[in-house]
C-alpha cells in the first residue's frame, strides 16, 4: 500500500483546500462528486497509485476544505486550477459525477496542456432538468434537519435510483458518509440546472478526453456519457459492464485499470 500524504494549499480567494497525495508517476488530479469527500476515493487511489501520483482534494464545504462567502461553478473551476498548479505541468484530470461537470468546464475554458481528461458519468440534462421542480422538496427536508430522508429523496428523484434499491444502499458505507453532506448538494443541483440542456458547448474541448459509464447506471447518466462522445471531438469511452454510478467503490481495481488504460491509449493517439 502506497504512503498517503495529507497536505493543503490555499486557493486564490484564501480558502484552504485539503488534499492527499499518494503513488508515483504522472500526476492525476481527482475531483469527486456530490455528497462525497476525498475519503471516498481512498480504495481506487490505492490502485491508481500504481500508475500515477494521485492528488485527491476535498471540494468546497466538506472534509479538510473550507468554504467561501459565495459559491459558483466558476469557483469550483478555479479550485481545479489551484490543484493543477500543485500537480504540475502535464497533469491528467479525472472528474466523477458533479465533479465531472466541473472538469468539463475547466478543460473547455483552460485546456490541460498535455494531460488526458477522464469524465465519469457527469449528470447532464439530456432527459430534462436533473432537479427542476423536485428541488424544493429536497430543500424542505434539509431545512427540517431530516438529512436521512433528504438523501433518500435525492437518490430517487435526482440520481433516479429505483426506490426498491434504497434499502440495499442504506446498508453500504456510502449512506453514513453521504447523509451529513446532503446540504452541500443544494447549491450544486442549482448549478447543474442552470447549465441547461445545451451540451454542444463541450464541443470546444480539444484535449484528449475519455468518458466512463457503467452499463447498470441510471439511464440519463449513461446517455450523458454517450451524448458527450458525439459532441467532444475525438472523445472515446468505456462502458464498465454491470457497474453503476459508484464503480470506483464497488470495483476499485477494475476502475483504476480502465483509467490507466484510457490514459495510455490516449497518449499514443
Amino acid at each position: 500500500m502506497s504512503e498517503i500524504e495529507n497536505l493543503s494549499v490555499v486557493a486564490d480567494d484564501g480558502v484552504t483546500l485539503g488534499y492527499f497525495r499518494r503513488g508515483q508517476g504522472p500526476a492525476l488530479v481527482i475531483t469527486h462528486g456530490s455528497i462525497a469527500t476525498k475519503e471516498q476515493w481512498l480504495p481506487a487511489s490505492e490502485h491508481l497509485a500504481e500508475h500515477f501520483t494521485v492528488y485527491v482534494y476535498d471540494r468546497r464545504g466538506r472534509g479538510d476544505t473550507g468554504d467561501g462567502d459565495e459559491y459558483s461553478l466558476a469557483r469550483e473551476v478555479a479550485d481545479i486550477a489551484t490543484m493543477m498548479e500543485v500537480a504540475g505541468p502535464g497533469a491528467h484530470l479525472l472528474g466523477h459525477s458533479f465533479g465531472a461537470l466541473v472538469t468539463l468546464t475547466y478543460v473547455r475554458e483552460n485546456g490541460l496542456g498535455g494531460g488526458t481528461h477522464i469524465a465519469y458519468e457527469p449528470p447532464l440534462a439530456v432527459q430534462g432538468a436533473v432537479a427542476g421542480e423536485r428541488l424544493p422538496g429536497y430543500v424542505e427536508l434539509i431545512d427540517k434537519g431530516d438529512l436521512d430522508g433528504a438523501l433518500e429523496y435525492a437518490l430517487v428523484n435526482f440520481v433516479r435510483v429505483p426506490s426498491e434499491a434504497i434499502p440495499f444502499i442504506r446498508e453500504t458505507p456510502i449512506w453514513g458518509a453521504a447523509a451529513p453532506l446532503t446540504p452541500t448538494w443544494v447549491r450544486e443541483l442549482r448549478e447543474i440546472d442552470a447549465l441547461g440542456d445545451d451540451i454542444s458547448v463541450h464541443g470546444a474541448i480539444d484535449d484528449p478526453t475519455h468518458l466512463i459509464a457503467g452499463t447498470a447506471t441510471t439511464p440519463f447518466l449513461y446517455q450523458s456519457v454517450h451524448d458527450l462522445v458525439s459532441v467532444i471531438p475525438g472523445a472515446t469511452s468505456t462502458d464498465i459492464e454491470g457497474a453503476d454510478h459508484f464503480a470506483h467503490l464497488s470495483d476499485p481495481a477494475g476502475f483504476a485499470h480502465v483509467v490507466a488504460e484510457a490514459v495510455r491509449e490516449r497518449a499514443t493517439v
